[in-house]
């Protein structure tokens, strides 16, 4: 399966770059300029993908005299009337929505605030008694200008832009951006510094993932789990904290650069294997009893439900995809999993992963064994890195050439992709990012289609996406 994932458009050259997901990675496309209008009739290219790259604002939305049914079609000529005007497509941003209400329906609005500690987005709801009918999200409340602000940075200033974007997803998106630089610059990494980094990154996925599955629980009502991993959550923070000096690993990773912290001995190392070890059987095995009660089952089995045909229609990624079977994942091809002795296991139980809340919460606890396992074989080799470290800082730097670069890899949500073009000075010109959610807030906006609108909140959670990644 073939999927286009992101869609970059640069405004000095007006060249646009296709980017395409397939089981072997991510590659890049170079569509002819002016191309624009061809990107809308292509169904290849996800709507959100092009309100995300291409939207501009056009004022508040005002549906309300469309007829209902065209409204809820996924159709991509229905999908285009909706959104695309003379004046181009619209973005993703609230700027105030109307929607069509028939009769016995209501419509009914979230946010931007939300009960909890939680990010500002816009959910409006057209909802008949207690059942979604539909459900229309909007963000840009936490906009920061990022991709201004990453133009004529370099690398060796880009990185607290990097780890800005999804505060979450800190490693995934310094390796990203990593990569990127790196190969404008020829700079070839040595496996035991790309092993470094992927140490941290499964560190940052472990970490994640044992949150959700306590926050999942909660809104279940099964505080056991909740409990547990509220508490047990801060221990692959504190290993990260350890490794790098900072709980999210931020500082740690820059273009060329990998710091980890420079007493860590033999003896601490497996310390810390040992605190990975540990917290990955504690937590497993309280999910496995949360698993086996049928209250938990009932709540979140066929409950916010995607099928394959949306998948391979809208180009949906990461855990989304995966807990629908399918089994693409950017690490398949990281020859550095394998430097631990064996590559790290990325099987899921396919009797699971049937598209629905259950499948997303039980996705997290096998990645949580598959990742722990890893881990207690790959941190005590972190014990050579120092001294490969130090004679790679000893080579000497290229001058980058200018160009689009892009870089990619799979953090807990999905696969990151960032792109930029550099001008000769080796400062980027413009720069694109796509967060994961980009694609699968859409996904959401399906899945609670016919579910009560109690089931909300724990829909959500199950998908736990980012606001502040779209936002940027």
């Amino acid at each position: 399966m073939k999927n286009v994932t992101g869609i970059f458009h640069t405004s000095e050259t007006k060249q646009t770059h296709r980017f395409w997901l397939t089981r072997e990675g991510i590659e890049k496309e170079t569509l002819s300029k002016n191309a624009e209008k061809s990107l809308y009739e292509d169904h290849s290219n996800p709507i959100w993908v092009l309100r995300h790259s291409l939207g501009t604002n056009q004022g508040a939305e005002d549906y309300s005299s469309m007829d209902y049914e065209k409204y809820l079609s996924q159709d991509r000529k229905h999908l285009l009337e909706k959104f695309l005007t003379k004046s181009g497509i619209k973005d993703l941003v609230y700027r105030g929505i109307n929607v069509p209400v028939p009769a016995s329906f209501y419509s009914h609005a979230v946010g931007p605030i939300h009960a909890g500690v939680i990010e500002p987005g816009h959910f409006r709801f057209i909802v008949e008694g207690e059942e979604i009918q539909n459900l229309d999200i909007r963000l840009g409340f936490q906009k920061r200008g990022l991709l201004e602000k990453m133009k004529g940075q370099n690398k060796d200033s880009i990185s607290p832009y990097a780890e800005a974007i999804s505060g979450d997803s800190t490693v995934a998106y310094a390796i990203a951006f990593s990569k990127a630089f790196e190969e404008a610059h020829g700079i070839h990494i040595p496996e035991e510094v790309n092993f470094a980094r992927t140490v941290l990154l499964e560190i940052e996925r472990i970490a994640i993932h044992i949150g959700d599955m306590g926050a999942i629980a909660g809104d279940v009502g099964y505080y056991p789990l909740q409990g547990v991993c509220a508490m047990q959550r801060g221990v692959p923070l504190g290993v990260m904290e350890a490794l790098t000096g900072s709980r999210f690993g931020r500082g740690a990773l820059s273009p060329g650069k990998v710091r980890l912290k420079k007493e860590l001995t033999e003896s601490s190392l497996n310390e810390l294997t040992k605190r990975i070890q540990d917290v990955t059987s504690d937590v497993a095995g309280h999910f496995e009893r949360a698993a086996n009660k049928s209250t938990n089952r009932e709540r979140l089995q066929i409950c916010g439900t995607l099928t394959h045909k949306q998948l391979k229609d809208l180009g949906f990624v990461g855990m989304v995809e995966k807990c629908t079977g399918f089994s693409r994942d950017l690490r398949h091809h990281d020859p550095s999993y394998s430097l631990a002795g064996e590559s790290i296991n990325l099987d899921l139980d396919a009797g699971q992963m049937k598209g629905d809340a259950w499948a997303r919460f039980y996705l997290r606890y096998e990645e949580l064994k598959n990742s722990g396992r890893w881990l207690t074989k790959a941190i005590p080799l972190l014990k050579n890195f120092h001294k490969v470290y130090e004679s790679f800082q000893k080579i000497k730097v290229s001058k980058a050439k200018s160009g689009i670069y892009f870089g990619a890899t799979e953090g807990w949500r999905g696969p990151v992709l960032v792109s930029f073009s550099l001008n000769s000075s080796g400062d980027i010109s413009e720069a694109y990012v796509r967060d994961p959610s980009v694609l699968n807030w859409h996904a959401l906006e399906l899945a609670v289609r016919g579910e009560n609108i109690g089931d909300f909140p724990l829909n959500n959670k199950s998908f736990n996406l980012s606001y502040v990644g779209v936002d940027l």
